[in-house]
């Protein structure tokens, strides 16, 4: 089948982004596709997360290649990576979206693979519009939302908030 690469939270990260990441990766894998997932090595600067950790004490899931290479802060970090899946010329990257925070290191890694000229990139968007704004919030989600090729929201909210970005490139 093909070579297909998760971008978003895994193990030993905690949350439900993570747990449907890897149960996504695992159902591709069940299909015969052969799907890894690049995760995060730093996903949140300690004053940023709300909860008490990021990690979880449970056991990896067995039967998924994980690598936790993503430094969400690192521009460095992200260039290398990019560059890393650019050569991997995986068929399809599904990446999760959530956050604006995640716009800059999701769409730079995303547009060095783009040079590939080989993999499709295909978001699953759980936010467009964060539900606490902060500044550059707008900024960070339109550079994150032009590497994209495809989409998929979790709700129909996401999806006409979606269509609001794609309203305003047109716009202009």
């Amino acid at each position: 089948m093909g070579k297909i690469i998760i971008i978003g939270p895994a193990h030993p990260l905690r949350g439900g982004l993570a747990t449907f990441n890897q149960r996504l990766a695992k159902e591709f894998n069940d299909q015969g596709d052969d799907c890894s997932i690049y995760s995060f090595s730093l996903q949140y600067p300690k004053f940023l997360f709300p909860g008490k950790t990021q990690y979880t004490n449970e056991p990896a899931p067995s039967g998924i290649k994980i690598f936790s290479l993503i430094n969400s802060i690192n521009p460095f970090n992200w260039i290398k990576v990019g560059n890393r899946l650019k050569k991997e010329k995986p068929d399809i990257i599904v990446v999760r979206y959530w956050l604006p925070l995640m716009g800059p290191a999701l769409g730079t890694i995303l547009r060095r693979v783009r040079k590939n000229r080989h993999s499709r990139i295909i978001c699953i968007a759980d936010n467009i519009i964060p539900h606490e704004h902060r500044a550059g919030d707008k900024a960070f989600t339109k550079y994150f939302l032009k590497s994209c090729d495809a989409f998929i929201t979790m709700s129909a909210k996401v999806m006409d908030d979606l269509r609001k970005y794609e309203n305003d490139k047109h716009a202009k």
